[in-house]
């Protein structure tokens, strides 16, 4: 099962190995369609921290494990 994701800037859901940018702010993944919308975040992060990230599939820690793979590639 895909795990989707909502990028917090923007709302656009999508699967979180094709995010353009991955955050971690406060101990939490963010997960963003476009460099734009993570500069924008990163401008103002606690406009946008209220988002739910996750919506479906795999638990949080995989989640974790499947990002440090990505983000090494």
């Amino acid at each position: 099962m895909e795990t989707i994701v909502r990028d917090p800037v923007c709302g656009e859901l999508f699967v979180w190995e094709k995010a353009a940018t991955v955050l971690s702010y406060q101990g939490t993944l963010y997960y963003f369609c476009s460099i734009d919308c993570s500069k924008r975040f990163l401008r103002a992060p606690t406009r946008y921290i209220q988002t739910k990230q996750v919506l479906s599939g795999v638990p949080q820690k995989s989640i974790l494990v499947g990002v440090r793979h990505f983000l090494s590639h």
